[in-house]
């Protein structure tokens, strides 16, 4: 998986999009996906949306729709409460679509 190359996925909701805002009142919308790898399995994808975009996700996305997202894999880094650093990948999109057909 290579960090920041433009692709897109396909799939379904796994849940219903979760509408946050940040301190700086920024929306962002956390949907979770559910894929098909190369091999066939069901792999889970965490997808971050910002923005206008995340509020329309949260009004109009529900759990079992089929949706195409496009964006790019990010390496976000924290510190947690006891002080140790944490990394993980998340997808941030920068187009999302529901499949009609």
């Amino acid at each position: 998986m290579e960090i920041n190359k433009l692709e897109t996925i396909f799939g379904r909701l796994g849940t219903d999009p979760k509408l946050a805002y940040t301190k700086k009142l920024e929306p962002v919308c956390e949907l979770v996906i559910a894929l098909y790898d190369e091999s066939g399995a069901m792999v889970w994808k965490k997808v971050i949306v910002w923005d206008q975009l995340a509020e329309s996700c949260s009004v109009h996305l529900k759990k079992g729709q089929e949706v195409f997202v496009r964006g790019r894999n990010a390496l976000r880094n924290f510190v947690n409460k006891d002080g140790l650093k944490k990394e993980y990948l998340e997808f941030k999109a920068s187009s999302v679509g529901l499949l009609l057909l």
